[in-house]
């Protein structure tokens, strides 16, 4: 039985580290006062694979804001989280995606003069863009302690 168990752990984590990177994915556009209606209509986040076609997506979203950002494709990807404010109205906009790790989000200049950042982070962490991103990891954690206290107390 202990090593039933022992073996389920490796698998686990085995499974956790072999599977592809996932990312939060899309744009939320948050507006000063009352918007309610317009944030009830747009598509909610959603956590994607990340893959060519998802990589592929993201720059060339990044591409209309960031367009000095852009560099070769690389093999890997990572997660990305962009935060930005238009200094002449009180929206502010936040694009998360997967995009190629020879990126950098976080450097480059935006494509207008009338947008600021103001939030930029990147990562490659399953859904270390998005606020649940410690969530999956609890509960490795909690499943590897189990399996720890049961080997223990047989």
């Amino acid at each position: 039985m202990k090593y039933l168990i022992v073996g389920v752990v490796l698998a686990t984590v085995c499974i956790q580290a072999i599977s592809a990177l996932q990312c939060m994915q899309g744009i939320e556009v948050k507006k000063a006062g009352n918007s309610n209606e317009a944030q009830k209509n747009e598509k909610p986040l959603e956590i994607t694979e990340c893959g060519a076609g998802t990589a592929l997506a993201s720059t060339a979203l990044l591409f209309t804001v960031k367009p000095s950002t852009i560099s070769f494709p690389s093999g890997d990807y990572k997660c990305y989280h962009l935060k930005y404010d238009e200094k002449n109205s009180e929206s502010s906009t936040i694009i998360k995606g997967c995009i190629y790790k020879s990126l950098n989000v976080c450097d480059g200049k935006f494509s207008s003069d009338n947008i600021q950042e103001a939030f930029c982070s990147q990562c490659d962490m399953d859904a270390c863009n998005s606020a649940g991103r410690y969530g999956f990891d609890l509960k490795l954690l909690g499943l590897t302690l189990v399996a720890i206290v049961t080997y223990l107390l047989k």
